[in-house]
């Protein structure tokens, strides 16, 4: 055996060993150090190729509604290259100012008014001293608020100044209805106030609680029910995913989400780039709610629901159900980690072997349970947790595909 050993003292072999050893730490520090940038780069390499693909998509099914460049048809479809889509508001500062100028207005009117209550107080009238001082923090209140006015002044010259450069973004449906909004003798600027609040981004118009990615995809998924209505010089934005009964794979709508995404240039959106759009979106606000047959609520009735998916043949997705679960309906803000109702995860289990497992759910399906759940949450409550938290009227805010996404989501878990 001793001739197989190429190092014969044991010394030899000792050093052999410790020097393997740190090359191999050598070796695993330089891999780990260089780990983070590796999955960077692979990241963006996936990102980029996935942008391709989105791009290519884009120039063959959705151009010729929303332009080539992504800027819009004049009543014919929104821009997607779009400021006001990735929510920069050319009037967010100003706005900003005027909004919390406002609400320190409303406090110090408040501190003035229990001030001269106390002043003026016949039954327990305070001393000299005490009027002397009240007196001096009502003059100091009073600049206080003589500034916050001075505030909003300018806030609110600003914004004009603004929107006078906006003409013809506004012409193309920024801000609509903004010229029926009068603030000039600002007796309705809290209206003002509200109007931008509630326009100053896309998200903000539609009453979106998500993230713009989950916005996109999910439109891209189900389209805008109705939309033909409001655009009247299109059939409207319809199911583009297989989940819907379309055309594309959730790989493909996630690429196109990633083209369009990509068009966000963060803080660096100017005014040329808001008279570039040609065709903003149409938010109810304006008028353009759709007139034509909405689709129907999922209503209470549990049996009938699963009775029309069958019969309808309407499949949930669990990519779908978990974007409308965190996002549009807010079921996270209660469900995770059960601080509030029971934890998403293990939701599946639960109901499988606890649920199901009582007398009164003879006979349920873990489907089944889920949805009486939802549409009728006041039916049963679990253990350690109080009734009426859970919102009762998911049955009139949700149509069957989304209550039926949500459902998948749930059953995954």
């Amino acid at each position: 055996m001793g001739r197989l050993l190429f190092i014969k003292s044991i010394e030899g072999r000792v050093m052999a060993g410790i020097t393997m050893f740190v090359g191999m730490m050598i070796l695993v520090g330089w891999v780990a150090i260089n780990e983070e940038a590796r999955m960077q780069a692979f990241v963006r390499q996936h990102t980029g190729r996935s942008i391709e693909r989105g791009a290519e998509l884009f120039a063959s099914l959705c151009s010729e509604c929303h332009g080539e460049e992504g800027y819009g048809a004049k009543d014919r479809a929104p821009g997607l290259n779009n400021p006001h889509l990735f929510g920069f508001d050319p009037v967010g500062l100003q706005t900003a100012a005027i909004t919390n100028a406002n609400r320190a207005l409303v406090r110090l009117n408040k501190d003035i008014e229990s001030l001269l209550t106390e002043l003026t107080d016949a039954e327990n009238p305070p001393s000299e001293e005490r009027q002397n001082e009240i007196l001096a923090e009502i003059e100091s209140l009073e600049a206080e608020i003589e500034e916050q006015q001075l505030i909003i002044e300018a806030a609110v010259a600003e914004r004009i100044e603004i929107l006078g450069t906006l003409n013809t973004a506004v012409e193309n449906g920024l801000f609509p209805l903004w010229d029926t909004i009068v603030d000039s003798d600002r007796t309705a600027i809290n209206e003002v106030e509200v109007f931008f609040n509630n326009n100053g981004t896309r998200l903000a118009q539609v009453g979106w609680a998500g993230d713009l990615q989950g916005y996109v995809v999910t439109t891209l998924i189900h389209g805008r029910p109705g939309s033909g209505n409001v655009w009247l010089s299109s059939e409207g934005m319809a199911p583009w995913s297989q989940l819907a009964g379309a055309q594309l794979r959730q790989d493909q709508i996630e690429d196109l989400a990633a083209y369009i995404l990509n068009w966000d240039k963060g803080a660096n959106w100017t005014r040329e780039d808001f008279g570039a759009v040609a065709q903003y979106g149409k938010p109810l606000a304006d008028g353009s709610l759709p007139t034509g047959p909405q689709p129907e609520k999922t209503g209470t009735d549990v049996s009938g629901i699963l009775s029309r998916w069958q019969a309808d043949e309407i499949v949930g997705s669990p990519e779908s159900g978990v974007l409308l679960y965190e996002a549009k309906f807010g079921c996270k803000d209660c469900h995770q980690n059960g601080a509030s109702a029971p934890d998403t995860v293990g939701t599946f289990a639960r109901i499988q072997n606890e649920r199901l497992a009582e007398a009164r759910f003879a006979g349920y399906t873990v489907e089944q349970y889920i949805v009486e759940s939802i549409v009728l949450p006041g039916d049963y409550v679990v253990d350690g947790y109080s009734s009426g938290l859970m919102p009762d009227n998911f049955g009139t805010r949700m149509i069957d595909q989304q209550l039926a996404d949500i459902v998948a989501y749930l059953m995954t878990q």
